[in-house]
């Protein structure tokens, strides 16, 4: 290839306007689809690629297995880092303790992510401070080192170095402006505190009643990763926590196991771990699956849109017939025309590729939503080069079966006008590669119906409750306190306010809160504690299924200082005269042949049981409703019934919010919103399928569309000797329309089973489906059917008015 064909690739280009902004629009967004897919892939395939030694660096990983559902965790009892130390196994340990402190600058509160690291953290994760020093600025106790965005947030332009900054009662100087760490890593911050600052009054506590926290350990060389887990489980397993624990009958009915199993998790391997990724946690984790999926999803589209050029690049060689016998006549030869029209493939395909990156770039924020990841670093000078490179050789492979057809033109028929047509071998691979156009569309929009259908269906399932005019806030403390009772009460009085309750965790989020109970039989078995107000079940306008709820008006009993529900029955009793009340699960769990039986019964630990509650889903519809016990105690999640809207109530809220809190950040929520956050995860993958099937739909209907193209130019004869022999229209359009239903048929035979397949494996997780059956495979079909129909419609009303002396003329 030489300069001079790339010029004769342009000219013809800038000749055939129409055509060039066709084919290069239609490569250009199989290009865009694939460079931001291979970007999502790449940015999980170099997850903390940006910590050294990825391999080295571990987080220590753990599962309470007397949980209701047990599942791993990045946290550890803070002590393991000391105990990891000690061992000589690890050479630097750090905890990542986030804050919900707020960081403060002219008395406005900011809500940054703040985090408590031990001095060893910039090392290990080798963070560079821009301006300042790090080291002083986490080791010692007034240091605060804020990223780029973190300062930018509190001081806008203002040089942030040496600032004042108060985090509660403390005054933090910022010693250190540090780069925004990377988008794909396991630790994020905004701020860094060290763990001796101020800002962490809790240390001693964390130290003396093992707290939890993330904890991170570099490896000594040569250290074993499984000597070092079995070192720290027996350390937690000897801890003053787990010990009443384990000497209890619910730590004897572990059957061996421990408390809490450990793991060491490389950084390297962190990104598509299997136990974080089944997590609550997981939607920051990914699954190699669903990466090469996304992979061959970007392929796929980049392939579709190749194919759709193959067919119009084949229409218009054998349309350039006359052009090529001439040129052959002239003396070109066989390299020199492959080389031509490789030359105006690659061509075509880089602009296509210009084009596609710029599109790209402009659908990145939207694309990184939809993902649910920080993208913003995708567009590097050397990606956008390989990116080019890459089109350059899609183009280089589009361009052989039009180079091909054009070296076997010969010059006597193609300069009589008989070698328009390609050969039966041609035709059946373009028509194969159209059936698979149609078999990929058809089974992503099939899946993409019933994905979002099945979204729709659990979004909207009852809670067990009327969501509507109910509010969420998280109180900065719990409803015993003096500044969170005046909150509640002055808040109960405002007009438009119905009630206010409390409860451990808002319906819909997944902090589980782990208790024991003991069976009839004796056996120490873990459910889930809600702790409620008294009125919590008549705010959410809920009634008893069997005996009676809380009395509205009951004052809440004295909690001991020393009540743990985590701990198992045998170490504690429930105050005397504690009302409970159970879900029908928690009823059967404990033994009791009906949940009407278990009222009136008395827990072991003290409980008397007044009541069956109605089933409250707390979590999403992958779960069965779950065995919970309800108790009157204190505590931090306020919801609000209200005959206001969200905007008006939003409002009141807040002025009593900044009276009483006016050093803290306000979260209100809907109860709406906070249940439809369950399912983000689903909405965004329907409509990332929703736009993939949009695409693939629509370069579908462009492939068939020229080959309809093409078919009414080859059968022209054909269809004025049917004309001249008494073929009606409709028998002209049965003719042409039967070659492209079997297209579609063909493509239904293969691509809808697959999407049968899909959907079952989707469904699989959902306790409750939706009443799916077989319409989104109908749909699918019919969408297919109507976009065919759509695309050949003008070129079988071209051959219904052909003229009869134009066509055998020609």
């Amino acid at each position: 290839m030489n300069l001079r064909d790339f010029r004769i690739g342009w000219r013809l280009l800038v000749q055939q306007p129409a055509y060039s902004l066709v084919v290069i629009a239609g490569l250009a967004v199989g290009f865009a689809s694939c460079f931001l897919l291979f970007g999502y892939v790449a940015f999980c395939l170099n997850f903390n690629s940006a910590v050294p030694a990825n391999d080295s660096v571990v987080a220590v990983k753990q599962r309470f297995n007397l949980a209701p559902r047990p599942e791993w965790q990045i946290r550890a009892f803070v002590p393991l880092r000391d105990v990891a130390l000690a061992s000589g196994m690890a050479q630097a340990a750090t905890i990542v303790l986030p804050l919900e402190t707020p960081l403060r600058v002219n008395d406005t509160p900011h809500a940054l992510a703040l985090s408590v690291v031990d001095p060893a953290f910039a090392a290990m994760f080798d963070v560079r401070a821009l301006e300042g020093d790090v080291e002083a600025a986490l080791a010692r106790p007034d240091g605060l080192a804020l990223t780029r965005t973190g300062a930018a947030r509190l001081f806008g332009s203002t040089p942030a170095l040496g600032q004042a900054v108060r985090a509660d009662s403390a005054t933090l100087l910022v010693r250190a402006i540090l780069p925004d760490p990377p988008a794909n890593g396991s630790v994020t911050y905004e701020a860094l505190v060290g763990s001796s600052s101020t800002a962490w009054p809790q240390r001693a506590t964390a130290l003396s009643t093992w707290r939890s926290a993330p904890v991170y350990l570099k490896l000594a060389p040569g250290a074993s990763s499984a000597a070092l887990t079995a070192l720290l489980e027996q350390a937690n397993h000897n801890s003053p926590m787990i010990q009443p624990i384990m000497n209890s009958a619910l730590g004897q009915g572990l059957n061996g196991r421990k408390v809490a199993d450990f793991a060491l998790l490389p950084l390297r391997d962190a990104y598509f771990d299997p136990g974080m990724a089944a997590s609550r946690d997981g939607a920051r984790y990914g699954q190699r699956g669903a990466v090469a999926g996304m992979a061959a999803g970007g392929l796929l589209i980049l392939l579709l849109a190749s194919v759709n050029y193959v067919n119009l690049a084949t229409v218009r060689t054998l349309r350039r017939q006359r052009e090529i016998g001439i040129r052959k006549l002239l003396g070109a030869s066989t390299s020199q025309l492959v080389r031509q029209f490789l030359s105006e493939a690659m061509l075509t395909a880089v602009l296509a590729a210009i084009v596609g990156l710029l599109l790209a770039w402009l659908l990145l924020p939207t694309f990184s939503d939809l993902v649910n990841r920080r993208l913003e670093g995708m567009f590097t000078p050397w990606r956008c080069l390989l990116a080019l490179a890459f089109g350059a050789q899609v183009g280089a492979v589009a361009g052989l079966y039009p180079a091909w057809i054009a070296q076997t033109a010969l010059p006597g028929p193609a300069l009589a006008g008989r070698g328009n047509s390609e050969t039966v071998d041609g035709l059946w691979v373009r028509r194969l590669l159209t059936v698979l156009q149609f078999a990929s569309a058809m089974a992503i929009c099939a899946t993409a119906l019933a994905v979002g259908w099945q979204t729709w269906y659990a979004s909207h399932a009852s809670p067990g409750f009327d969501p509507r005019q109910l509010l969420v806030l998280a109180l900065p403390e719990t409803s015993d306190k003096p500044g969170a009772r005046a909150f509640i009460a002055q808040l109960a009085r405002e007009p438009g306010v119905q009630g206010v309750a409390t409860i451990s965790e808002a319906v819909g989020r997944n902090n589980v809160m782990t208790g024991t109970t003991t069976t009839a039989d004796g056996r120490d078995i873990p459910m889930e504690w809600k702790l409620v107000s008294p009125n919590w079940f008549a705010v959410h306008q809920l009634r008893p299924v069997h005996g009676q709820l809380f009395d509205p008006r009951q004052a809440p009993l004295p909690v001991p200082q020393d009540f743990d529900p985590r701990r198992s029955a045998a170490a504690q009793q429930l105050p005397p005269g504690t009302d409970v009340v159970l879900s029908a699960a928690a009823a059967l769990a404990l033994g009791y042949a009906t949940p009407a039986v278990a009222v009136g019964k008395r827990l072991s630990d003290g409980g008397q049981i007044i009541g069956i509650a109605p089933d409250v889903r707390f979590h999403d519809l992958r779960q069965p409703p779950g065995a919970i016990v309800y108790r009157v105690q204190p505590a931090r999640v306020l919801t609000i019934r209200t005959s206001d809207s969200f905007e008006a109530a939003y409002d009141q809220v807040a002025l009593l919010w900044q009276r009483h809190f006016p050093n803290r950040i306000m979260d209100l929520q809907s109860q709406g919103a906070v249940l439809a956050e369950r399912y983000a995860d689903d909405a965004r993958l329907v409509r990332m399928l929703g736009i993939t099937s949009a695409v693939a739909i629509l370069l579908a209907g462009f492939g068939i569309y020229v080959l309809s193209a093409y078919s009414v130019q080859r059968h022209r004869r054909q269809i004025v000797l049917r004309k001249l022999y008494g073929a009606g229209r409709a028998d002209i359009a049965l003719m042409l329309g039967r070659e492209f239903s079997l297209l579609v048929g063909a493509g239904a035979l293969v691509g809808l089973p697959l999407a049968a397949l899909a959907i079952q494996n989707y469904l699989a997780a959902y306790t409750e489906h939706a009443p799916i059956g077989a319409w989104t495979l109908a749909a699918a079909l019919a969408l297919a059917a109507l976009v065919a129909l759509l695309a050949t419609t003008r070129h079988t009303f071209a051959a219904l008015r052909v003229a009869p002396v134009v066509a055998l003329r020609d």
